[in-house]
């Protein structure tokens, strides 16, 4: 214990005695022995956390909801899911990670000295130990003997996802000084599978009443170095994964200067241990890759001066919560915002509150999502039968066009006024087909965030071989990691594949060289798709294979009644059926399609002027 509060105070020689070091050295060295590791467990229903005495931090943080299990097994059950832990052997979460003391001397100007040891690394007493409540105490001082007290009270309130922390600063010396806190939040988050693809971290900033803008950092980016946020109004910073958010929301904004993002190294991946077993990870550079794809956020404090006795208290509230739009909204803050559904926000929610109605009734999101695909084939049924009458109608238009490509082989502009006469005549757009591909791209972007973002699915079973639908539905495992499979034999990404293939015959052939061309390219989709899906949560793609085996039958419906579709020209007449009331009318609206028709005859004409233009020279 001498050799440790030695190390602690070595520093001290610079300016102290040799007497007096030793008297520090004897004075820190009672303190340590009096300050033994100590643990202190808060629960309240929802959330049990885990204490020590040692930087006064949290080691670890579970949540008790049933819902919210691990996402592995031991044995044949998931155990209670542990959110936050030391990903990072000596980085534990919740902590002052650094004290900076300003010294101001004789000549005005302010000198920063670190404290060492860190307050993180230190023991500190612990002051109040009840219900619901803990505190800890610790003293740190800098070289001139600036001293510093530190009191962090941590309560828990029941039923509820959150803890509340009250640090008092007192100033224990006979000088004023001012002093900064760095404060670490989450070091590091649980991932729900060893793809980083939702880690990193988010940090909130307060616009206007009751609007925050969320600014993000993933992990990726982060291991090319720290992103620091630098704002007058940051509200929050936060640790996210898939479907859980790690978030300390101080109550004075005023009180936070920047928020540090930095990269985290897991230790149990690096060193294939834990639930990273021997074998997951095919080699060692990918372990170590992995390893460092886990984050931290640390909030750096606005200097604060404290007079001799003088005392300050500031506040703040840990958030570890389900990313649920009904557990956000009682924080308010802007916390919904890390519910990330992409593009379309709004509908997807609407996506997922049809989702959700549709499992109240029948209890199970396997169903319910074949429910919420039927929904949203029979809205879009009325675009994809238009769009398929359409390429019917062109199909029978084929021996006109071929036609009129043997008359006008030589004049392509006359050829292209032509088929344009053509398909004005029998009311066919060559468009029409595209734009219901167009229209439902918002519905199935929407969609894809929806099941994408949510939580409902996480360890919902469906088949046999599938208990968990926000993850792919692993069959087996193979024995070798092999190309964009990895050592997973997945089935529903390999379904929609061969599904969107059978789809593919059933659709209408193309009629221009052009369509054919984008015909042909469709023809690797299915197998592109397999590849992109192969590791998407099962919920996915099982929504994707049941729309395009719905779309499979509903094409082969139309087309079985593509031999009773007769072309009719649209006679002039049939517009002036309705005849017009006396007095002045609007003139007729002329559609792109005309408008084009008209400028070709327009060129057409000026061609044959400036041709006979120059036959009379």
């Amino acid at each position: 214990r001498a050799y440790e509060a030695f190390g602690d105070l070595r520093g001290y020689g610079n300016v102290l005695g040799k007497e007096e070091v030793c008297e520090r050295v004897v004075e820190r060295a009672l303190d340590l022995l009096k300050a033994e590791p100590v643990e202190a467990v808060l629960a309240n229903g929802l959330i049990r956390t885990l204490w020590t005495n040692r930087g006064a931090s949290l080691r670890s943080l579970q949540l008790l909801d049933e819902r919210y299990r691990a996402p592995y097994k031991e044995g044949d059950a998931r155990p209670v899911l542990t959110l936050l832990r030391e990903f990072q052997e000596g980085l534990a979460a919740d902590t002052i990670e650094r004290v900076t003391i300003f010294s101001r001397g004789q000549d005005g100007i302010s000198r920063e000295l670190d404290v060492a040891p860190a307050p993180s690394d230190r023991f500190y007493r612990v002051i109040d130990r009840t219900e619901g409540r803990v505190a800890f105490q610790t003293v740190v001082a800098d070289r001139l003997d600036h001293r510093l007290q530190i009191t962090k009270t941590v309560t828990v309130e029941p039923e509820k996802y959150n803890y509340d922390v009250e640090l008092l600063f007192e100033n224990v010396c006979g000088e004023p000084f001012e002093f900064t806190c760095a404060l670490r939040g989450a070091a590091g988050i649980e991932r729900e599978s060893l793809e980083a693809r939702y880690l990193g971290t988010r940090v909130g900033v307060f616009e206007d009443v009751g609007d925050y803008k969320i600014a993000k950092s993933s992990t990726k980016r982060l291991r090319k170095g720290p992103q620091v946020n630098e704002s007058a109004d940051i509200a929050w910073a936060a640790v996210v994964n898939h479907y859980f958010a790690a978030v300390m929301e101080p109550q004075d904004r005023d009180w936070v200067d920047t928020v540090v993002s930095r990269s985290v190294t897991d230790s149990d991946i690096l060193n294939a241990r834990g639930r990273w077993g021997i074998g997951t990870i095919s080699k060692k550079a990918n372990r170590f890759t992995l390893s460092q794809q886990n984050a931290t956020v640390v909030v750096n404090t606005t200097p604060q001066r404290l007079e001799p006795g003088e005392t300050l208290v500031q506040r703040y509230r840990f958030i570890a919560a389900p990313k649920e739009d009904k557990v956000l909204a009682a924080y308010s803050a802007g916390l919904p915002g890390l519910v990330e559904f992409g593009l379309l926000p709004s509908v997807s929610r609407i996506a997922l509150a049809i989702l959700n109605g549709a499992h109240a009734v029948l209890p199970n999101y396997g169903v319910a999502i074949l429910v919420l695909t039927l929904v949203v084939r029979a809205v879009l049924h009325p675009l994809t039968r238009k769009s398929q009458m359409s390429m019917i109608r062109m199909q029978k238009l084929q021996p006109q066009l071929t036609e009129l490509q043997k008359q006008h082989a030589g004049d392509k502009q006359k050829l292209a006024q032509e088929q344009m006469a053509l398909w004005g005549k029998h009311g066919v757009s060559p468009m029409s087909g595209c734009w219901p591909i167009f229209i439902q791209m918002p519905v199935l972007i929407s969609l894809f965030g929806a099941l994408r973002a949510a939580i409902e699915l996480r360890h919902a079973g469906f088949l046999l071989w599938m208990d968990d639908l926000s993850h792919p539905d692993v069959l087996f495992h193979f024995p070798i990691h092999l190309p964009v499979l990895g050592n997973e034999f997945n089935l529903l990404p390999i379904l929609m594949a061969v599904v969107m293939f059978i789809n593919q015959r059933f659709t209408a052939q193309a009629t221009t060289e052009q369509a054919r061309q984008q015909q042909k390219m469709m023809k690797f989709m299915p197998a592109l798709f397999g590849v992109l899906f192969y590791h998407m949560p099962s919920g996915l793609c099982l929504y994707f294979t049941a729309s395009m085996g719905i779309g499979a039958l509903e094409r082969w419906l139309i087309e079985r009644k593509a031999a009773t579709v007769q072309l009719k020209p649209v006679a002039e007449a049939a517009r002036k059926e309705k005849r017009r009331p006396p007095g002045p009318q609007k003139p007729e609206k002329v559609g792109w399609l005309g408008k084009l028709q008209r400028m070709l005859q327009e060129q057409e004409r000026s061609s044959r002027r400036a041709k006979s233009g120059k036959a009379k020279k």
